[in-house]
């Protein structure tokens, strides 16, 4: 869960919204039509496919979540620097997931990527992704890295990038897959053209939808976000399927 600063920073966003309304959203781990979800729109494969056909009661968990009167919030660690995802909801059928980046001992929860109507991003470099699903105590390794694709754009990612999210989404959605079937659904969730660059300090992104580019978050803000996700030794190499 978020602090009652950061929760007052997101929710103040909004009109007239108490900051408790966020709620422990780890449940959603346990259903299926969660992490078909996070297919739906963003790959068009056989394995999304019937992931989705699978889990046909997408619509109603979120139907779900907007009659509980909370918004479910994901976070993947506790106590420093760290990311949640927050799925939230208002008025006719709006809501959506926002990736919010939480810089420790400031209260601040500043959102690098949303999942929405009118969305943005990406959000997170291909290391930052990789350190969250290191460290993160959410889930297991393989469920924290399917979560977080759609933040994720990188241009420069190894080719291996895709290897480790096909046997996330096999491990996470799919268990009777093909892996060659799992590797092109990685391909395309990965399909996000972006290029990160190092400026005074911030690590910036050229993608015009990103706020984390050169004239969205303003310059501190950039810098915060960088300090907040950086990392000085490549992460380990993790197992999708642990």
């Amino acid at each position: 869960m978020l602090d009652a600063d950061q929760a007052a920073d997101y929710t103040g966003r909004y009109d007239d919204i108490d900051p408790g309304i966020l709620s422990d959203g780890s449940w959603l781990l346990d259903r299926p039509e969660f992490w078909a979800g996070l297919l739906d729109g963003f790959a068009d494969t056989d394995l999304a496919g019937a992931v989705i056909d699978a889990a046909p009661g997408t619509p109603g968990l979120w139907a779900e979540v907007a009659a509980s009167g909370r918004w479910p919030v994901l976070r993947f660690g506790a106590g420093d620097s760290d990311l949640a995802v927050i799925q939230w909801h208002g008025h006719d059928d709006e809501g959506g997931l926002d990736y919010v980046v939480l810089p420790a001992g400031t209260g601040r929860c500043l959102s690098v990527a949303s999942v929405e109507g009118h969305g943005w991003g990406p959000g997170l470099s291909w290391p930052e992704a990789l350190r969250l699903v290191e460290r993160g105590r959410l889930g297991t390794p393989a469920q924290r890295l399917v979560l977080l694709h759609p933040a994720i754009g990188d241009s420069d990612a190894p080719a291996t990038a895709a290897d480790l999210l096909a046997d996330a989404l096999i491990a996470v959605c799919a268990p009777d897959a093909k892996p060659t079937e799992a590797l092109e659904t990685a391909r395309q969730l990965l399909d996000r053209p972006a290029r990160w660059s190092d400026q005074d300090g911030a690590l910036v992104c050229d993608a015009g939808s990103s706020p984390r580019r050169a004239g969205g978050f303003p310059p501190g803000d950039l810098a915060l976000v960088t300090r907040a996700l950086s990392w000085r030794n490549p992460p380990e190499a993790f197992s999708a399927r642990s």
